[in-house]
């Protein structure tokens, strides 16, 4: 890095440029359920890792694949799929040690809930093409999904001055 260049930082819902944004926001995300988090994760790089083999796939062919279809690996595979690293060094250590939950402060811009509810919407029809099976992935267990929703929504909840709330779900995917 050149000496006064500013060094981008990371969120769970990409890249920012601190000096692009006029302040942070503090978002707290309590009693997050280190299991579902992992699964969450699994699921995400997995979904993101076939829009990315689709698009850069020369021999793919669109013609009798839906038009939103196509747009989801423009969107999800191009431009998300070669996704940056993210802030998982303290989720790893907390993992490693047994721990169930965990708390995490992010300090992000505004405009991260553009970035949450447009995460939200494509992964709910990135789910949609997976129980089409237009995908090998599977759709998201109903569990990821409502973890996710919470997830993205304490984002926009605590950035628009709401109070935290913590996660009161199951604390890991059901058995069987």
């Amino acid at each position: 890095m050149n000496d006064g260049e500013i060094e981008p930082k990371e969120s769970p819902l990409g890249r920012y440029d601190t000096e692009a944004h006029d302040g942070l926001h503090e978002v707290h995300l309590l009693h997050v359920p280190l299991r579902l988090l992992a699964a969450s994760r699994e699921h995400h790089d997995e979904v993101m890792r076939e829009f990315a083999m689709i698009a850069l796939d020369e021999n793919f062919d669109s013609t009798h694949t839906p038009s939103r279809f196509i747009e989801l690996i423009d969107i999800l595979g191009r431009r998300y799929g070669a996704a940056g690293t993210r802030p998982d060094a303290e989720v790893d250590a907390a993992l490693e040690r047994g721990d169930i939950t965990i708390d995490l402060i992010y300090h992000v811009p505004d405009h991260i809930t553009e970035a949450a509810q447009q995460l939200d919407v494509l992964m709910g029809e990135a789910d949609e093409f997976c129980r089409q099976q237009h995908m090998l992935a599977l759709a998201r267990p109903q569990v990821l999904v409502d973890f996710a929703r919470w997830y993205l929504d304490e984002f926009t909840r605590q950035i628009n001055g709401e109070k935290p709330h913590p996660w009161d779900g199951p604390l890991e995917l059901p058995s069987g």
